[in-house]
């Protein structure tokens, strides 16, 4: 496969799904229409898709036509609480509410990969699942879909996220864990007072709880 000229074929239907999904986001754990749209999107080109009971999110699978192994490929589908200033035809119209994280274009760009997966889905070894997960940014969240069985018998996942800093057409990657993980916790400091004149006799509490 061809897969730049695929995708390049690709590139409106990627665009108009990042624009409307940017018009629409929706909170963590309330991804209803968001889920609703994805799920059409493939079920509109054939792909087999599974929705879980009490929560949103989907997996499509997409079985290959030869044998292999099964390979996982993730998107986050929820926006955060902040308001987007209008100004763009596709900014946000849900008050309070804006895929500011990029998850909009991860969303978008599986959904295209799922049309490129689909149409050539004889020439693959073995299944590819797509999973458009849930609520992202509130962490810890995604334990639901192993709970459910969603990551049953697959043998690697792989995701990637969108970086403002890095120049288009270029990807970044390293060896090792990156933004793998989510975390909680607490700190308690106890900082000394001291006079505005003489700050370096005391202790800052809030700078010291700032710092890493």
């Amino acid at each position: 496969m061809d897969i730049g000229r695929l995708a390049k074929e690709q590139e409106q239907y990627i665009i108009d799904c990042r624009r409307y999904l940017h018009a629409h986001p929706e909170v963590g754990e309330h991804e209803v229409e968001t889920t609703r749209y994805i799920v059409g999107q493939l079920e509109e080109q054939g792909i087999p898709v599974q929705i879980f009971e009490g929560i949103t999110g989907c997996v499509a699978t997409i079985e290959g036509g030869q044998p292999g192994k099964t390979v996982m490929l993730r998107a986050d589908i929820d926006a955060l609480p902040i308001q987007e200033n209008p100004g763009k035809s596709y900014c946000s119209v849900n008050p309070g509410v804006m895929h500011a994280c990029g998850h909009d274009c991860h969303t978008a760009m599986l959904l295209g990969a799922a049309r490129i997966l689909w149409a050539h889905r004889e020439e693959l070894k073995g299944t590819v699942k797509l999973i458009f997960q849930m609520a992202e940014e509130i962490g810890r969240k995604s334990e639901e879909y192993v709970k459910r069985g969603a990551l049953e018998g697959v043998d690697a996942i792989f995701g990637m996220h969108v970086w403002s800093q890095l120049d288009i057409g270029t990807v970044n990657f390293e060896y090792g864990p990156r933004m793998a993980c989510s975390d909680r916790f607490t700190i308690q400091i106890r900082g000394t007072a001291a006079h505005g004149s003489s700050p370096h006799l005391g202790h800052d509490a809030i700078l010291a709880a700032a710092a890493r």
